[in-house]
Parts: structure tokens; C-alpha cells; sequence
């Protein structure tokens, strides 16, 4: 059983490492409130003469309550992808199937475990996650909010003898705090510092955010979010200047931009976004956790498929984008 959670721990630690700093530190703040344990171990078959054994086990894990408070569409979209691959989410309780088998070396009779089936447990563990942090700095940013309402703002020195002369008595400080301001800084403790996403190169503005953007070996692709909530896709050369850009002049991203969710080969979720230019459809897919690249199909056949190779960041999975409300795209992806 040890041997199973340590194996499943080095598949999450090595999906994780690869994932942008900021999005580990997101992560991160869910994994320190959480263990993942394996119940309902039965074996489904055994070899006393090859010494191997076929099981069958569940990983679990039990989230604090806040976590599991995702906005129902968010909610609905999460099970929707992962209940169908065997992760569930009943209450605070996370369950996953998984399959693993165990067999001891001819030579060294040495135990190994090879572990299959844990990618949806692990999806929906990293979704739960980034939909948590995500509430949180809402709540933060509310929280400011209210605060800067609710708290007035501090006269000037001259004001304030001004006022204390013409009612006769001395002026009182203003109140340190507020309870409001004690929430808020109660809420800024909670939440880990944000890194800069500028650590991935993106084809963004500063004015803009980074929802998808990596390195295809010779180009460098971008899908940014502008700060009136607009998509727009960019293609270039890896030093070079634009040499596609989508759309080209200020639309309406909910009727540009499409959005959907492919299953492939291996059982992993790829969410995707995609726009249609005449005969050609181009999708920007997958999470840090699993592939990602741009997708070109012309006519409902694939033409090209460019891998990422580094510079990897996406949060395509993310409750920022569900909001959106982008139309379904319900076409699978002409993936190899």
C-alpha cells in the first residue's frame, strides 16, 4: 500500500514540477490541507507461479470545506469531465479507481508496483484546487473592496487642526483598524504571495493576461485575456514580430472563441479553446498537467499539430475561463 501512494506521490510531484511557478504555488495551497490515502484494495487476479498480483484500489483524499464551494457551473463542469473517467467528488471526499500490479524480480526478488489509472483522480484534484485559490482572491479583492468603502479617508494635518480649533477640543487619531481591514489582512495571510507569470515569455501585453502560451520549437503561440475580459490569439516566429494574429480588429470573444473539453487516447481531458478562420479551425489545448500545443485542422482534417516543447503555461482548466461563458465547441480534436 506504501509502495502504491509513494509511486502515485512521484507521478504527482513530476506533473507538478512541470507546471508554471504560479500555478505549483496555487496547487500547493490545497496539498498542504490534504492526504491522499488507498482504500477498497481487492485482487482481481494472482500468478503464485510469476509471484504477480492484479488489484484493484481507490485513492482518496478529503478536502477542507471551503474547497469543495465551487460556483455551480464550475461544479457541474467538473463532474461533468471526470465522473465518466471514475473521479468522484461525494461531499469533501474525493475518490478516484485506480488499477495496480505487483510483482517481485526473478533476481533480486525486489517488489514493484507499476500503478495505472490515477489521471482523472489527479485532474480533478488540481481543478478543485485552482477553483479554491481562485474564490479566495475573489474574496480578497471583495474584501479590499468593502474596505476602501466602508473605511473613509483620513483628513489631512491641516484639516484636522482646522476642525479641532473650531470645535474647541483636541482631534482623536483615526481608528488603526476595522473589521473589515482585520478580515482582509486575516485573507491576505491565507493566500501565498502570487508569482510573476511573466517567468513564461507570451506574446501578451502587459496590459494583458496569459491564459495559454508556450514554445513549439520554432514558434511561440498566446492566447491573452484583456482586462475587459477579450481573447485574442497570437502566432510568431520565437524572435520574431506577430505573423498571425486573431481576431484582427476588437470582437465579441463569446461569439470568436469557442470552448470545449476532448478526451484522448489515454483517458486524459484536454480542455480547449478554438476559433474558426473560413475553412480552418485552430485550437489551443491542454493543461500544464497534461500535453499541450495548437491544433490546425482545414475541413475537419488535421493539417499541422504543434507540439509544446517548453515554455508551458495554461489555464485553460481554470474557473476564470468557464465566466466567460464562451460557446460549446462540441467537435472532437483531430489529434494523432
Amino acid at each position: 500500500m506504501s509502495l502504491v501512494k509513494q509511486i502515485y506521490q512521484q507521478q504527482f510531484d513530476k506533473q507538478h514540477n512541470v507546471m508554471s511557478e504560479e500555478r505549483q504555488q496555487r496547487v500547493q495551497f490545497t496539498v498542504k490541507d490534504t492526504t491522499v490515502a488507498l482504500e477498497n484494495i481487492t485482487t482481481d487476479a494472482s500468478n503464485a507461479n510469476t509471484g504477480k498480483a492484479v488489484c484493484s484500489a481507490q485513492l482518496t483524499t478529503v478536502f477542507p470545506e471551503d474547497a469543495v464551494k465551487a460556483e455551480p457551473q464550475m461544479e457541474q463542469y467538473m463532474r461533468a469531465i471526470y465522473e465518466k473517467q471514475g473521479a468522484v467528488l461525494d461531499g469533501t471526499k474525493l475518490r478516484g479507481q485506480v488499477t495496480y500490479t505487483v510483482q517481485r524480480t526473478e533476481d533480486t526478488g525486489a517488489l514493484q508496483v507499476a500503478l495505472n489509472g490515477f489521471l482523472p483522480f489527479m485532474g480533478y484534484f488540481h481543478d478543485i484546487a485552482m477553483d479554491r485559490y481562485d474564490r479566495m482572491q475573489r474574496a480578497q479583492v471583495a474584501a479590499k473592496k468593502a474596505a476602501e468603502i466602508q473605511t473613509p479617508a483620513a483628513p489631512s494635518a491641516s484639516q484636522a487642526e482646522m476642525e479641532a480649533e473650531s470645535e474647541g477640543v483636541p482631534s482623536d487619531p483615526a481608528p488603526a483598524t476595522t473589521p473589515v481591514s482585520v478580515a482582509r489582512q486575516q485573507i491576505q495571510a491565507a493566500l501565498p504571495a502570487p508569482s510573476q507569470t511573466a517567468t513564461v515569455p507570451t506574446l501578451c501585453s502587459a496590459e494583458e493576461t496569459p491564459v495559454f502560451a508556450c514554445s513549439t520549437g520554432k514558434k511561440r503561440a498566446s492566447l491573452c485575456m484583456t482586462g475587459s475580459n477579450q481573447l485574442v490569439y497570437r502566432l510568431a516566429p520565437l524572435d520574431g514580430t506577430p505573423e498571425m494574429v486573431y481576431p484582427a480588429n476588437a470582437t465579441a470573444t463569446n461569439t470568436a472563441f469557442k470552448q470545449g473539453t476532448h478526451t484522448g487516447a489515454n483517458g486524459q481531458s484536454l480542455p480547449f479553446v478554438s476559433f474558426d478562420k473560413g475553412n480552418y479551425r485552430y485550437a489551443v489545448y491542454g493543461t500544464s498537467v497534461t500535453m499541450q500545443g495548437v491544433l490546425v485542422e482545414q475541413n475537419g482534417k488535421r493539417i499541422a499539430n504543434l507540439n509544446c516543447q517548453a515554455d508551458r503555461l495554461s489555464e485553460l482548466d481554470t474557473a476564470k475561463l468557464q465566466r466567460m461563458g464562451l460557446s460549446p465547441d462540441l467537435r472532437p480534436l483531430m489529434l494523432p
